[in-house]
């Protein structure tokens, strides 16, 4: 009988566990990606097919493993297991056993002929020449060479991104996303510009990070979803119904999405395919760091992204010091304190509490900017 693992307990013992390999450089190694009958399928080169293989064995080398689902990508791998005992082995050990077995097996097929006929995942009929050349696929085949020295070798997968599940929702989602990733990387390479982090974006004279649907910006009408955190049901559920009429009617959202009731609106408007733009708070990756060239937003965001039915902005510092933003945001954290009856403090604008009240500030602005003209 399994018992869902606490997080404070992660990488000890029985779990179950999302691991994600990377290749380095993020070189496309592992085969192609390709539309077959109007579906994204995974093409596997001689490479990928031996460590598809290599994962299905996997409980036949360690009987307390068992796999849950895998997904090879041109450039990194999804693996989803369940460590059913506490073998006195962590999950970063068999992770790291993974990684070593598939660098010794690069090594072989680098020299090795590109079998025939490649393997598709999930089944598919595909041409003999669909096969991948790996060696042509890399900048230079010398990765695959037998090092003389393994300690000097650079890795050929990093090591992984091990996230644990805690609660029994996140299977069955997860499993999902894993065997969803062919799909969702083919809506990326078809809808780029709405994929592409933009930095320094001005609107409204404030400047900020964005990704998505940029033409939303230019819809005339347009209305800010915001609630108090303290707003009874009834008052959200007529707030929803009125601001999903009016997104029927042609009007985009905005909203900084902080309190329940604005991400139940908000999520409303989403699930009803109605387009919507979203104020975040840090969302985004630094520039220049290691996952901004691959970002993509997460669950429920990315198909409204790729659907071009969301924009989403990350206010940089200057905007969030403009003397406008720094007013409306002292006003309403001011009415804020006294519907409650309470002495207004002000808060430093690092507090996360000031900077989600000035999201929706700044939303409000962006909604209301049309209106004034």
């Amino acid at each position: 009988m399994f018992t869902w693992k606490p997080h404070k307990d992660i990488f000890k013992g029985e779990g179950i566990y999302h691991l994600t390999f990377v290749v380095r450089d993020r070189a496309p190694i592992l085969g192609e990606l390709q539309m077959i009958n109007g579906e994204a399928r995974m093409i596997h080169n001689a490479l990928g097919k031996a460590i598809s293989e290599d994962l299905n064995g996997l409980t036949n080398r360690r009987p307390y493993c068992r796999l849950l689902a895998k997904q090879l990508m041109p450039d990194h791998i999804h693996v989803l297991i369940w460590i059913t005992e506490d073998c006195g082995v962590t999950v970063k050990e068999i992770a790291r056993g993974m990684r070593q077995g598939w660098k010794q097996m690069a090594a072989v097929k680098a020299n090795a002929a590109v079998e025939p006929n490649a393997t598709v995942e999930p089944n598919a009929t595909v041409e003999p020449n669909a096969a991948v050349d790996i060696n042509r696929q890399m900048p230079s085949a010398d990765i695959y060479k037998p090092p003389l020295s393994d300690s000097k070798q650079p890795p050929l997968f990093s090591a992984p991104f091990i996230r644990t599940l805690s609660r029994k929702g996140q299977l069955d989602s997860m499993i999902t996303y894993i065997h969803d990733n062919p799909r969702r990387a083919m809506l990326r390479r078809q809808n780029p510009d709405l994929f592409r982090l933009r930095r320094e974006l001005q609107v409204e004279g404030l400047t900020f990070t964005a990704l998505g649907n940029l033409f939303l910006l230019d819809y005339p009408q347009r209305q800010v979803i915001e609630c108090s955190r303290s707003a009874p049901a009834e008052r959200i559920a007529a707030q929803q119904a009125s601001a999903l009429q009016a997104a029927e009617e042609g009007t985009v959202s905005y909203s900084g999405a902080v309190s329940a009731g604005e991400k139940q609106i908000v999520r409303a408007i989403r699930e009803a395919e109605l387009p919507v733009v979203v104020v975040l708070n840090d969302g985004f990756p630094a520039a220049g760091s290691e996952h901004e060239r691959f970002y993509k937003p997460g669950g429920v965001y990315f198909e409204a992204c790729a659907a071009g039915r969301l924009l989403l902005l990350e206010p940089t510092a200057t905007a969030l010091e403009c003397e406008q933003v720094i007013t409306l945001t002292g006003k309403a954290l001011r009415e804020k304190a006294e519907a409650k009856h309470q002495d207004y403090v002000p808060l430093p604008h690092a507090s996360k509490r000031w900077r989600m009240v000035a999201n929706n500030c700044i939303a409000g602005i962006l909604a209301s900017s049309e209106k004034e003209k």
